[in-house]
Formats: C-alpha cells, structure tokens, sequence
C-alpha cells in the first residue's frame, strides 16, 4: 500500500470512527473472593477503603477503568451482619437513594429485577451539575451489595459498549 493510500485510511478511520467496542480489548474480570465477575472495556485497577456507615464498617473493593472521560467501575461491598437479617429491598431503596444524593442526580429511571436470584435494580441517573448521566445495576446477596456503574456524558449511557459492561454482570456463588 503506497503512502497516499495509507493517509487516505487513517482519515477515514478519523472521520467515520470506529465504534468503541471493536475497538476495545474486553477483559473478564473476577476480583478474587467477590463472588462476581463482569465484563471491562479495558484492564481495570483495584482499589479498597473502608468506610465508616450507620449500620457500621462497610468494606469496598473498587475495579474501575476510564476511557475518553468515560468511567466503567464495579463496586463490591461487605455490610456488617445486620444488613443480612433486614429487608433487602429497603436496602435497595437505601442504597438508590444515597447514590443520587451522593451526586446531588435525579432518578430518571428505575427497574426492579434479579441476577441469579438475588434482588436487584437497574436506574439512570442524571448528574446535572457535570453534564453526566450514570447508569448502574444493583444487587444485593446476603450482605455483599454489587454495583456495576457506568458514569459518562448525558446520552452516552445508551451505548452498545455500555450496554455490554451492564449486562456481563453475573453472580459466580
């Protein structure tokens, strides 16, 4: 292939694009002992906090990749026993509610469902002070809460490859 001919190529490429997820190398990941795996448009990085709550210390595990402004991450986190005995779907509510307060969002969608049996939500939330939308799938087994949140530009959240990472999500236990 002649030069001009490879300059013509990379400008189509530039022009039309080629769309996120051809272009993406997909890793399965399974954080070792989470009990989940889930699909990442790239190799995500871990990282772990503790946090103090009401119902006591919550330990978080975070696996989490940006690309072009866009944030793909999963959340693992181990409540205190008392979480278990209570009723799952308050504590979905609890969870929903603090994660749209926590961006100061407003729900603009939500659904009620399971994964694997366990209790679950999906829900769109749009953040108006950065422009972004999240769209984030919840669930909730025994006392480990699994969120698989997608934060990016309001109308990207539709997405074929956040579409993808969303429904990768499974329950390994």
């Amino acid at each position: 292939m002649n030069r001009t001919a490879s300059l013509a190529a990379l400008l189509s490429l530039a022009l039309f694009g080629v769309s996120f997820a051809q272009t993406q190398q997909w890793i399965d990941h399974r954080p070792s002992g989470a009990g989940y795996r889930v699909e990442f448009p790239a190799k995500p990085v871990e990282n772990s906090q503790e946090l103090d709550t009401p119902s006591g210390p919550v330990k978080m595990r975070i696996s989490s990749v940006e690309i072009d402004g866009r944030t793909f991450m999963s959340i693992d986190s181990l409540y205190p026993t008392n979480v278990e005995k209570s009723d799952p779907q308050a504590n979905l509510d609890s969870a929903r509610s603090g994660g749209v307060r926590n961006v100061d969002g407003t729900l603009r969608q939500e659904e009620r469902l399971t994964v694997n049996s366990a209790p679950a939500r999906r829900m769109v939330i749009d953040i108006p002070r950065t422009n972004q939308a999240a769209d984030a799938l919840l669930v909730l087994n025994g006392r480990r809460l699994y969120q698989v949140v997608y934060l990016g530009p309001r109308g990207t959240e539709n997405a074929p490859e956040v579409r993808r990472f969303l429904s990768s999500f499974v329950l390994l236990r």
